[in-house]
């Protein structure tokens, strides 16, 4: 964010930075012959502007220049310098600080913050490159890099009219790798060029962790084929005091592993990148389950040598051999459910295997995954009294729109008696309720720290890139205090459970797509993720000026068509939860759910299990199309999002989309076919016909309900009509998506989208019959309403708009009753307080306000204030019998946070 400055600072500032420009100016100047130099200065006593990695971002910045044809003298004084000059400083140096104080700005004082000033200094002009740590210095000096490699301008790269001031809106801003496939993924592990350019990716987009991990190739150790690296410690260590051995592994192989894990280390450090190493799957029997049918005959790398008594020694023993063979490890990453094929209840194993990281002799960080984790586990992390964390998912394992879900399905919930809170840690009893959110993770007593891991159900291979939505991320990162994100990168799970492919990760089928290296498709997602996680206040400029180096006037329509279809799948996703779990359902290949028929798939969907029925992720504030036609029928509305809401979403993303490529497709004229257009353009095309066919599936479902309930013949038609035209549409897309992506998209069993085509028909065909030979009884609703219902589906949603003026407290004090008061100029009939706690196990609670005038008042009572953990709350307003809304609300960009949330002050 910029600083902020008083309007005789800015004029001064301004005076500077036109005076600075005139020699920035003639120093980058494209059209003079002899380019002048420029100095960069670091003084020898700046600890910070000296370290590894701040000497390895004045390299990038230098490289940059000079690639522009400057001429870049690195040295020590100023009084070696002759003119222009770049200034490399901590933020706490003295030369530093006598800039900023003569200037009268006042800089952060966060870790990773950073400041650029155009200033004089002896007489010089002077570009001073700050940061509050070495981190900090990395990010100003590669901004400056990034200016001058995608800029290529006379002045705009180093001028700067006023103060850039920037600090971190989240701490933790992590990329989780994985190893999933033996065929796919040796390919980059050992590429050491393919990893110096992916961490430059990295620290260019601000991401500060790399979490390598292992072991995620499969959700439990049943099946196992591709045995590469899924028990993980025998592929990097071997322990003279133990004779485990893998089967096919070579002692050559397993020095290359380690060899190339430290590589990853140094390089991660390098750039000031915290290097955590993720371990999975711990089991080393694959065929410990009962039923045969459960075990893994056809493994690849089975162990050897372990046995369940000397088991967590052996892992104990390799973790600590590990962390003194790589010291660049940071952090470890551990599934601790049974899972990772260590059973529930075996508090010891965690014992013994975190006693490695407590007597390592550095700081190490554990960072837990929160599904099903039992109490002992994380009192045995903490016992370590090395940093603690515990990882929830953010929205099942997808990506849902920008929030955290105000309630987690019906189908996770529990029974109020089933949980006891007993005032600090994690509530004892049944926690199946963890396995989608944040559980009851947030108390604000906790000892642990909390980072949210975006899973990759939702988008792995197609493009994606939306400014606002990111940025929405980036606000909700620190939710309740939480360090931030962590995301599966683009094309995890590639090759997962022993479905890899030759061939290159990114599945193209036309060869002339593939980029050299296969994250080089996802850079604009990573300078969007990382940079809104750091700044969700980041200007247009930063992603623009790439989007422009790349496709010149056509950036801005590029960048809004992307931005667009971006939104496709975490809407649908969270309106319509087929399954949470990401080895089940990938909408980005949507698997078809019927509307009338039932059927057995997925396991973790309530019955009946039609497409009409399943629940939304967010079932407090979205609809189900069953609970829509319903709904239109009764006239009963709650003010949750509809099905024809969310349709109507749909269909404005797809033609707004469609405008913006065909645009930036005329733009770029003969340059259309150049392969970076083209990768985008594709992915766009596929995720339009996506958003087409899914808004016609549920307004189908919903005309569908409409004729269960009425017997309305017409609102059958208009539902088989409907379905087919959305049919055709994905049709179209899949038949263009042939020819672009190969047969088979390699994410465990999956395929290509011209696969879904036949379900789809046998689906149509199936509501065509019902129409023809079920008598479905006409039911005792008056033609008017139901015609009216129809209409409804059919056509675009209207929601009641109301003037509100809320001001939400800015904490709550523990036992008293919690004040809500509400001004409403458009006086409603009847306005809902909906509140609970930030606790997934808990039912929302529901008061009416009073109304005084234009004034609604009430609060959540005493006793509901008593509690360990944060309050959350929103409105539902009913304008009419008919009409409802909910407010704050989501959006037009759909990119906030629909509900408020007040912390306790005790806790402040």
């Amino acid at each position: 964010m910029m600083g902020l400055i008083n309007r005789r600072k800015f004029i001064k500032t301004t005076s500077l930075a036109t005076l600075g420009s005139i020699l920035v100016s003639s120093c980058l100047s494209s059209t003079n012959q002899k380019k002048e130099s420029i100095s960069i200065v670091i003084f020898l006593e700046d600890f910070s502007a000296n370290s590894t990695p701040s000497n390895w971002a004045v390299g990038e910045l230098k490289a940059a220049l000079e690639k522009q044809g400057v001429r870049v003298n690195v040295m020590h004084t100023l009084e070696e310098v002759d003119g222009f000059c770049i200034l490399v400083s901590g933020m706490n140096a003295s030369q530093a600080k006598s800039i900023l104080s003569k200037e009268n700005i006042s800089v952060p004082t966060e870790a990773e913050s950073l400041c650029i000033l155009q200033t004089q200094m002896n007489n010089r002009n002077v570009l001073l490159v700050a940061g509050t740590d070495e981190v900090g210095l990395v990010y100003a000096l590669t901004e400056l890099a990034d200016r001058v490699n995608c800029l290529k301008t006379d002045k705009e790269a180093l001028e700067f009219s006023a103060p850039v001031i920037e600090r971190p809106a989240s701490r933790t801003r992590s990329i989780l790798k994985g190893f999933s496939s033996e065929i796919e993924d040796k390919v980059w592990f050992y590429d050491k060029e393919y990893w110096a350019a992916y961490l430059d990716t990295l620290v260019y987009s601000r991401i500060n962790r790399l979490n390598f991990s292992t072991g995620m190739a499969y959700n439990s150790v049943q099946g196992v084929t591709d045995g590469y690296m899924v028990f993980p410690y025998p592929f990097f260590v071997n322990l003279p005091d133990y004779q485990v051995t893998v089967r096919g592994l070579s002692n050559e192989e397993r020095t290359q592993n380690l060899e190339i894990l430290k590589f990853i280390g140094t390089e991660t450090a390098k750039r000031g990148i915290q290097f955590q190493f993720g371990l999975w799957t711990l089991a080393y029997n694959w065929d410990q389950d009962e039923n045969p049918k459960k075990h893994s005959p056809d493994a690849t790398y089975k162990t050897d040598g372990l046995t369940d008594t000397n088991h967590a020694d052996y892992c104990r023993d390799a973790l600590a051999a590990i962390l003194k063979e790589v010291p660049q490890i940071r952090g470890l990453t551990f599934r601790v459910h049974e899972e990772s094929g260590v059973s529930l209840g075996t508090g010891s194993f965690w014992e013994t295997q975190f006693s490695a990281v407590a007597n390592c002799g550095r700081k190490v960080e554990i960072d837990m995954h929160a599904k099903n984790m039992e109490e002992a586990t994380l009192y045995a992390a903490l016992a370590t009294k090395q940093p603690v964390v515990v990882s929830p998912k953010f929205c099942g394992e997808h990506l849902g729109l920008p929030y955290h879900q105000s309630s987690i399905r019906e189908f996770e919930m529990l029974e109020v008696d089933k949980l006891v809170d007993k005032g600090e840690g994690l509530l004892d009893g049944n926690r199946k309720f963890t396995r989608y959110g944040y559980a009851d993770m947030l108390s604000e007593n906790r000892t642990w720290d909390v980072l949210y891991r975006v899973w990759p159900g939702t988008q792995r291979f197609l493009l994606s890139g939306d400014p606002e939505l990111f940025a929405g991320y980036g606000r909700t990162a620190n939710f309740c205090g939480a360090a931030g994100f962590e995301i599966c990168e683009p094309l995890h799970f590639k090759g997962r459970r022993g479905t890899g492919v030759a061939g290159g990760r990114c599945g193209y089928v036309d060869t002339s797509l593939k980029p050299q290296y296969d994250f080089e498709k996802y850079n604009y997602f990573f300078r969007l993720w990382g940079r809104m996680l750091f700044n969700p206040d980041t200007k247009p400029g930063v992603w623009r000026r790439a989007l422009t180096n790349e496709f010149g006037s056509a950036a801005l329509p590029v960048e809004n068509a992307l931005a667009q279809v971006t939104q496709v799948l975490p809407l649908f996703y969270l309106a319509h939860g087929v399954s949470a779990n990401c080895a089940v359902y990938l909408p980005e290949i949507y698997t078809n759910s019927f509307i009338a028929k039932e059927s057995d798939w997925p396991y973790d969907t309530q019955k009946p299990k039609t497409f009409g029925s399943i629940s939304p992720m967010d079932p407090q504030l979205f609809q189900s199309p069953n609970e829509c036609g319903e709904t239109l029928i009764n006239g009963k509305n709650t003010g949750k999002y509809t099905p024809i809401e969310v349709a109507q979403w749909l269909e404005d993303i797809a033609e707004t989309a469609s405008v913006n490529i065909i645009e930036a497709n005329n733009l770029l004229g003969a340059e259309a076919s150049n392969p970076n257009f083209r990768r985008i353009e594709e992915d766009v095309l596929i995720l339009i016909g996506m958003a087409q066919f899914f808004a016609a599936k549920m307004r189908s479902a919903v005309l569908w309900k409409i004729y269960i309930e009425s017997g309305e013949r017409n609102a059958a038609e208009k539902s088989i009509g409907l379905y087919e035209g959305g049919r055709n549409v994905w049709s179209e897309m899949a038949e263009r998506a042939k020819t672009v992506y190969k047969s088979n998209i390699s994410y465990g069993p999956r395929g290509h989208w011209i696969d879904r085509i036949p379900s789809f028909d046998e689906d149509i065909a199936d509501l065509k019959y019902r129409l023809k030979n079920e008598q479905v009884p006409l039911g005792k609703i008056q033609t008017a309403v139901v015609n009216g219902a129809i209409k409804k589906a059919t056509s675009k949603p209207v929601r009641p708009t109301v003037q509100i003026k809320h001001v939400s407290q800015s904490f709550f004090q523990s036992n008293k009753p919690l004040y809500i008061g509400l001004e409403i100029a458009n006086t409603p009939e009847h306005v809902f307080l909906n509140y609970r706690h930030v606790n997934q196990s808990e039912y929302w609670q529901s008061v009416e306000l009073k109304q005084n005038k234009t004034l609604f008042e009430g609060e959540i009572p005493a006793p509901f204030t008593d509690n360990r953990f944060p309050l959350q709350y929103y409105f539902e307003i009913h304008t009419s019998p008919t009409q409802a809304t909910l407010y704050p609300g989501l959006d037009d960009d759909l990119s906030n946070t629909p509900y408020y949330v007040v912390p306790s002050s005790d806790r402040q």
